[in-house]
Order: structure tokens, then C-alpha cells, then sequence
């Protein structure tokens, strides 16, 4: 499937967007990988997702779900390496972000976990593998919801983690009950997420900091429906153990979230998640993706088999 490609007459604002396309293209270095990528469409709401095929058919699956307000071709770098380390890598542009259809930033979390159990049939037609997923930043949050929903998940590791019921500070939980309330009355007025998230400032130093903050397919606006939907959400974690294994990967120098959080989250939560710290951030996708791969890949490698566990 052709992404974004599409032979009409293009208007003075899509030739400039076009024109801004490439150049942040250029600056993640990513063409050599989206050339190998495959656009999917799944289910009713016609995601987006894009795959990176595994050279072994009989690879393990990795599903990947983005951070808050980036889509899939911005990890193109990651998502390619991936494939070349031996996992079939797909990821999912949310409703309403990237390439996806829906209105712009509008989703709610029972919407992402449809659309992962959707992808997750479509792959399961192609390849055989067992099914692994990696949420980075707000996705690890969508993740688990996801896992808790569907026992195909072998193991999901998080990218940082978020659980509304375990706010990180009373700032964060004062903020959260106020995006609640106020999207009880105005569901559809939008938030601006460059008032909480500076990309060029996180992305420092990094050649597409600037071409980040001016990318037209990035959503800078939520609507508070979907804020809400994220930071009111009760995960099942707190309470219950499951069956698929888990771990928070957590940047040392994070910026957005401190690795003391974390740890609190591994003490209270009642399913297990094993707690791996890295050197670097919170961006460690653009800043150091072979230290992120290494990391992932190793963890997923040392989990059970799972045809020798259901033997």
C-alpha cells in the first residue's frame, strides 16, 4: 500500500509540507528504512500501521506504540532495526494521529486496545510468532491495557509507565482531576501539548529537534476527551496479576518522569514488572535506538518459550 501518495494536484501548503517532509526525513536518516516498509489498514476505524518484515518468516512479532503526539514514521529507525534483529516490527499510528483516519488527537485507551487485538488478528493470518509489545512514554500505558485485554500478549516492555491511580506527584494528580473534570463539560475543547511537551527543547542537539516542532502530521492539540481517556484510566495491573511478563525500562537522566517512580510503581503494583534501568532520557528512541534495541531485544529473548510453557 502506497502511503501518503497520492497523484492529485497539490496545493501551495501540501507542496510546502512536502517540501518539510523530506527534510525531516533526511535529518532522522530514515529513507533506506521506509523503503521497506509495509501501510497496513486494521479494522473499523482504518488505523494506519506500518511493517518491517523479519528475515525468518517464523519470527517473533513486536508491536510497537508510540509516544504522545508522534505517529510511526518518526521511529523509522528503530522500527527498521528491529527487523534486522530478528522480530517482525509493526506499529500503529493511533485514531486521529499520523496517518490514520479520525479526527485530529481524538481517541480514547478502549479504542488503541481494539485496534491492537485488530492488528494483532491481521498479523496472525502472515506469521506464526509469538506476539510481544513495546509502548514508549504515554504508549506503555496503552500497552498494558492492551495486554490485560488480549492473553495473546506473551509480554509487554514499557518505556517508562504511567498509572493514573499511582500519580507520580500531586501536581500530576491535581492536573489529572482537573483534565477529567473539565472534559465532563468541554469534551471537545483542545489542550495544547507544546505547553507541557517541548520536542526541540527534549530533542536537543538532535539534527530534526526544530523540523519535530514543525511537522504538520504531529497532533499539538488533544482534546481533552482523549486526555481524559489517558489519565483516568484504571489499570487492571494494580490489583491483578496476569499471565503475560512484563518490565519498565527507564532512562536514568529521564527528564520526564524520575526513576524513583518507577520503582514505586514495581513495589505497589500487583503484577510483576521487572525494572531495567539505561543510561540517557526520556528520547533514548532518537538519541541511542542501538541501546534501546539491545535492551528490548535481550529482555524478549529471555523470557520463556512460550510453546515450552503451554506444553
Amino acid at each position: 500500500m502506497s502511503i501518503a501518495d497520492v497523484n492529485i494536484t497539490k496545493s501551495n501548503s501540501e507542496i510546502v509540507a512536502d517540501e518539510h517532509r523530506g527534510r525531516l526525513r533526511d535529518k532522522l536518516d530514515i529513507h533506506h528504512h521506509l523503503e521497506k516498509r509495509e501501510g497496513l489498514r486494521v479494522g473499523d476505524l482504518a488505523v494506519h500501521c506500518e511493517l518491517y518484515q523479519a528475515d525468518d518468516a517464523e519470527a517473533p512479532i513486536l508491536i510497537f506504540l508510540p509516544g504522545i503526539g508522534t505517529y510511526s514514521e518518526l521511529y523509522a529507525d528503530l522500527l527498521g532495526r528491529f527487523a534486522e534483529n530478528g522480530f517482525h516490527t509493526v506499529s500503529l499510528d493511533y485514531p486521529g494521529h499520523g496517518y490514520s483516519a479520525g479526527s485530529r488527537g481524538q481517541y480514547s485507551v478502549e479504542n488503541v486496545v481494539q485496534s491492537v487485538s485488530d492488528l494483532i488478528d491481521s498479523l496472525q493470518e502472515r506469521f506464526s510468532g509469538p506476539v510481544y509489545v513495546y509502548g514508549y512514554s504515554i504508549g506503555s500505558l496503552l500497552a498494558v491495557a492492551a495486554a490485560e485485554k488480549d492473553g495473546r500478549i506473551q509480554g509487554v516492555l514499557c518505556g517508562t509507565l504511567l498509572i493514573p491511580e499511582i500519580a507520580p506527584d500531586t501536581m500530576h494528580h491535581v492536573a489529572w482531576q482537573w483534565t477529567w473534570g473539565m472534559a465532563q463539560i468541554f469534551p471537545s475543547m483542545n489542550f495544547p501539548l507544546k505547553s507541557m511537551v517541548d520536542y526541540e527543547q527534549l530533542l536537543a542537539g538532535h539534527p530534526a529537534a526544530k523540523e519535530f516542532n514543525h511537522d504538520h502530521l504531529m497532533v499539538f492539540d488533544y482534546p481533552l476527551s482523549t486526555l481524559s481517556s489517558l489519565y483516568s484510566w484504571r489499570s487492571e495491573v494494580k490489583d491483578q496479576a496476569f499471565e503475560f511478563h512484563a518490565a519498565i525500562l527507564h532512562g536514568r537522566d529521564d527528564e520526564v518522569l524520575p526513576f524513583s517512580y518507577s520503582k514505586r510503581l514495581t513495589e505497589e503494583l500487583t503484577h510483576p514488572f521487572e525494572l531495567i534501568e539505561v543510561p540517557g532520557g526520556h528520547m533514548l528512541p532518537w538519541y541511542d535506538p542501538e541501546l534501546l534495541i539491545d535492551t528490548v531485544s535481550q529482555w524478549i529473548r529471555s523470557l520463556p518459550d512460550p510453546e515450552q510453557s503451554n506444553t
